[in-house]
C-alpha cells in the first residue's frame, strides 16, 4: 500500500470518529435547544413552518390547551400544544396537532449533523497536519554512504 493510500484510509477513519464524537454530542444538545424552543418562541415557530405545513391563504396559530397525560398507571394534568391553519374567517382548515414540533426538532437536528460533518473535516485535517509533520522529522534519514 503506497503512503497516499494510506492517508487517505486513515484520513476517512479520522474523520468518522470525529464525525460520531461530535454528533453524539451536538445532536442531543439541538433536541434539547429545539424542545425549549418549542416552549417559547412561538412567534418564530409559526411563521417559520406555517409556510410548509398549512395550505394558502392561511393563517397560523399555535395554541395550547389542557389536557391528561397517562404516567405510571395515574392520570395527570398536562398542557398540550397545537398548530392550527385557519382561514381568514376563523374557521379551522388544518389541524396539525403537535406534528409541529417534530419539524421543528428535525431542523435543528440536521444543523447539528452539518455543524458535525464540517468540524470533523477541520479536525481531520488539522489531525493529518500534525502526524504528517511528526512523520516528515521521523523520516529524515541521513545520506547513504558506501563503504568499501
Amino acid at each position: 500500500m503506497d503512503k497516499k493510500t494510506n492517508r487517505t484510509l486513515s484520513g476517512c477513519l479520522v474523520w468518522g470518529i470525529a464525525f460520531l464524537l461530535l454528533s453524539g454530542c451536538l445532536v442531543p444538545v439541538s433536541l434539547f435547544i429545539a424542545g425549549m424552543s418549542t416552549f417559547f418562541s412561538e412567534d418564530l415557530i409559526a411563521p417559520t413552518l406555517g409556510p410548509f405545513l398549512c395550505p394558502e391563504n392561511t393563517v397560523v396559530e399555535i395554541i395550547s390547551f389542557e389536557s391528561t397525560i397517562m404516567e405510571d398507571g395515574y392520570v395527570r394534568p398536562a398542557t398540550s400544544y397545537e398548530m392550527l391553519c385557519k382561514s381568514p374567517d376563523d374557521i379551522t382548515v388544518k389541524n396539525l396537532g403537535g406534528s409541529y414540533a417534530l419539524y421543528w426538532s428535525g431542523i435543528f437536528v440536521v444543523v447539528s449533523l452539518i455543524l458535525a460533518g464540517i468540524l470533523s473535516i477541520v479536525v481531520t485535517i488539522i489531525f493529518l497536519r500534525i502526524f504528517r509533520n511528526r512523520d516528515n522529522q521521523k523520516n529524515q534519514t541521513p545520506p547513504l554512504v558506501k563503504i568499501q
